[in-house]
């Protein structure tokens, strides 16, 4: 996260790829994404906390901002992987990089056929 959102390289990035014909199509119900049954992650770091329920969770604009777009163009199935709370010092930045390398491992042995939590 980058002052609440994204940052400008990835929206350009962003704006290279979400392209109507190539990634969606309008149609006579709107827009249609045409990327359908496509797995997608999100690696997210954060320096506050933005978690729905904690203070600051009405100034996120990062994650909501990649799955609205992903879910445009047709990518629903969206596993968002995230460190926050990395600016409250380093024991809180190594706890939020262990939870995240955590969920990584547990998403890993899950997909390679071990128990799926």
């Amino acid at each position: 996260m980058y002052n609440f959102s994204i940052p400008s390289q990835l929206k350009a990035w962003i704006d290279r790829v979400v392209v109507a014909g190539k990634t969606f199509r309008y149609g006579a119900n709107g827009a249609e994404g045409l990327l359908k049954n496509k797995k997608a992650f999100i690696a997210s770091s954060r320096g506050n906390v933005y978690a729905a329920g904690s203070p600051a969770a009405a100034l996120e604009h990062h994650e909501s901002y990649l799955t609205g777009v992903l879910s445009f163009i047709g990518s629903t199935d969206v596993t968002i992987v995230r460190a926050e709370g990395l600016a409250f010092g380093p024991e809180a930045r190594d706890t939020a990089m262990l939870r995240a390398r955590e969920n990584i491992a547990a998403m890993a042995a899950c997909h390679s056929g071990g128990a799926c939590v």
